[in-house]
């Protein structure tokens, strides 16, 4: 006998008995499942500079969002990790293993702890970051794009576009980049960036 599930992995009949006889191999085959499944993905790192001061990491895989880590900061010290996952990737291993889905979540903050945290530390030059929490995701939205900036736009229309977008004003916007507490570009994207995401998760 053979088990087919997503991304052409099989498992035989001689490994599912094997998969049978202890957590940890269970474990192990989760985790190496989620690293096939996250080889096909895309990272896309949202900076504190456009996340209210909070560090942010979406993957997507297949055109779907499916995982999203947050890291959130206090003054300037982190404080705390969330993770969201795809509820399909949680029921397809749950229903493959005939185990229970809070199992699933357990692994894979595990697995995201130790093997993905790492790696975002080194991208966005942090350490002692950690995830603590976990949830699903009730759908999978469409991947949401990088925010860009339009070529050729000037300081004044990306400030005017700011305006037009949010409760600031145009004096407000100038204080915030004179005074160093906002780049322009950084408050432009990020607008551009929520925008994008409630065009996307509206539907």
């Amino acid at each position: 006998m053979c088990i087919f599930i997503d991304m052409k992995y099989i498992i035989t009949e001689e490994q599912y008995r094997k998969l049978g006889k202890s957590s940890q191999s269970i474990s192990n085959f989760i985790i190496k499942y989620l690293n096939q499944y996250i080889d096909g993905g895309k990272r896309k790192v949202t900076p504190k500079s456009r996340n209210y001061g909070n560090l942010r990491e979406d993957w997507c895989v297949d055109g779907k969002e499916v995982i999203t880590a947050v890291y959130y900061f206090e003054d300037g010290r982190f404080s705390q990790g969330y993770l969201k996952v795809s509820k399909n990737l949680v029921n397809t291993i749950s229903e493959l293993l005939s185990i229970r889905k809070q199992y699933v979540l357990h692994v894979i903050i595990e697995w995201y702890d130790e093997t993905m945290v790492p790696k975002f530390e080194q991208i966005v030059g942090e350490s002692g970051l950690s995830i603590e929490e976990i949830s699903a995701f009730d759908r999978d939205p469409e991947c949401i794009p990088e925010p860009e900036k339009p070529e050729g736009i000037t300081d004044e229309e990306m400030i005017d576009f700011i305006v037009r977008n949010t409760l600031y004003k145009e004096e407000d916007v100038i204080e915030k980049i004179e005074s160093g507490e906002e780049s322009l570009e950084d408050l432009f994207l990020q607008i551009v960036d929520i925008q994008n995401k409630e065009r996307i998760l509206r539907f």
